[in-house]
């Protein structure tokens, strides 16, 4: 039963391989129409090799960190997997950001794991900051994600230690300076090409999050200096596109007034609404809550026009040049995913069972034995491996569904659907520890020798 589960799951791995493997093919070259596509100067062709390229690089190494050392086969197996599910594929082959900050945030996490198993040392700490760097300046939120990334590492204490954790924290403080340094001129340097790199804080979050889409409803009460320099027209118009708080509102006000005053004018809109509105607004930042977290599974149900989201947009700009092979690539990808979980889960349930039989019959192993029996495979990395998996989840999570009332946007969550389809293929890790428990714990003649 357990050698069955286990091909089943390489059989549906294998099915989603041969559906990237036919997208890039067909796709290779293609440029994908998004608004935001950044202008290189390099052709598709080679923007595609170079994100794909440092994709599988960054996935080999980090899940090298996430316990898949040991087996060669399985870890390149898993790494063909992580690389075609559909939307992280999609991300490579496009002339954008993301799939370039997402493969920097595999590369911090596994140096942030690779840390905490090995110590720390100066040049890791090196490569830890100039991770973080890359990071900040490339995605549009890494200043602030790559800081917690960092405070999970800082968290560690055994690892960092108190005199090293002072420097660490410095490092950090003067390396987050540098990044808001950085992005201050590349903003103004490069406007247009970086309008997606808009300023984080909490004025604009208050409105964008609390305030819409009653921003026109709420008119009469705000501050009379809002209403000094916006119409209750536009205050309307503003309603119906979320993005023009950022773009338009705040800048005016900020323009009036100064952006501490403009902040402080923010806040107590969004104050305001939260007040009068406490229920609407909690039901609807506990439904974003749900639709992150269960990323996958949101997006099947924008699929079938259930939601508000982006989903149908990035779709359509993936099944421009192939459109029959998108639709059951997509489709695939959305069937499989709870298949694969089932099988993983199922696997995990058979490695509990043999621990237990083992357990059952500790008097015939000796005293190492019967500590690596109660729980084989396991211990402090692996333990850390899944705190650091499901901190990564719940913190791309609350951040996304807190700092905006923007539509769900697949293209800045990776990290999210990279966790949930690493989860389904896990199963293959405890396919082999069972065994590999077997073999190294029971001593072959059963434990005689020791009580000799």
């Amino acid at each position: 039963m357990k050698r069955t589960v286990i091909w089943v799951l390489y059989i549906l791995m294998g099915v989603q391989i041969a559906f990237g493997f036919a997208y890039f093919v067909s796709n290779f070259g293609i440029t994908q129409q998004f608004r935001e596509n950044l202008d290189f100067f390099l052709p598709m062709e080679a923007v595609c090799l170079i994100q794909l390229t440092l994709a599988a690089v960054s996935n080999w190494y980090v899940l090298g960190e996430l316990g898949f050392r040991e087996n060669r086969y399985m870890r390149g197996y898993v790494c063909a997997f992580l690389l075609t599910v559909p939307w992280l594929l999609q991300m490579h082959m496009a002339r954008l950001v993301w799939s370039m900050a997402f493969s920097v945030f595999l590369w911090l996490s596994g140096l942030i794991l690779q840390t905490i198993r090995e110590g720390i040392s100066g040049k890791r700490t090196l490569l830890l900051f100039v991770a973080y760097l890359l990071y900040g300046i490339i995605c549009p939120d890494g200043v602030y994600l790559g800081g917690f990334l960092l405070l999970f590492l800082f968290s560690q204490k055994k690892q960092v230690g108190a005199r090293a954790g002072f420097r660490f924290g410095a490092a950090a403080f003067l390396t987050a300076c540098i990044i808001f340094t950085a992005n201050w001129g590349l903003n103004n340097t490069f406007p247009e090409a970086r309008t997606i790199y808009r300023e984080n804080n909490l004025g604009v979050t208050a409105v964008s999050r609390l305030v819409w889409p009653n921003f026109g409803k709420n008119y009469f009460f705000w501050d009379d200096d809002v209403k000094a320099v916006l119409s209750e027209e536009r205050a309307v118009w503003i309603s119906w596109r979320v993005d023009l708080v950022g773009e338009e509102f705040y800048p005016l006000l900020e323009e009036n007034y100064g952006k501490k005053e403009a902040t402080k004018l923010c806040l107590e809109m969004g104050l305001r609404c939260l007040k009068d509105r406490t229920r609407e607004t909690i039901s609807e930042i506990g439904r974003d809550l749900k639709d992150y977290f269960l990323l996958p599974y949101t997006i099947e149900r924008n699929l079938k026009g259930e939601g508000s989201s982006l989903t149908a947009w990035n779709y359509g700009r993936m099944r421009e040049h192939t459109p029959v092979l998108v639709k059951y690539y997509y489709r695939y990808g959305t069937f499989e995913l709870p298949v694969l979980l089932l099988g993983s889960f199922l696997l995990w349930a058979f490695q509990i069972s043999e621990q237990i039989g083992m357990f059952l019959r500790r008097n015939a192993v000796g005293k190492e034995a019967k500590r690596e029996l109660l729980r084989p495979g396991e211990g402090k990395e692996a333990s850390v491996r899944k705190k650091m998996l499901f901190y990564v989840l719940i913190l791309y999570t609350v951040w996304y569904a807190a700092r905006s009332n923007v539509p769900i946007d697949y293209k800045l969550t990776l990290p999210i659907l990279f966790i949930w389809y690493l989860a389904s293929a896990a199963g293959l890790l405890y396919g082999t520890a069972g065994n590999q428990c077997g073999k190294s714990v029971l001593p072959a003649d059963g434990g005689n020798e020791e009580r000799k």
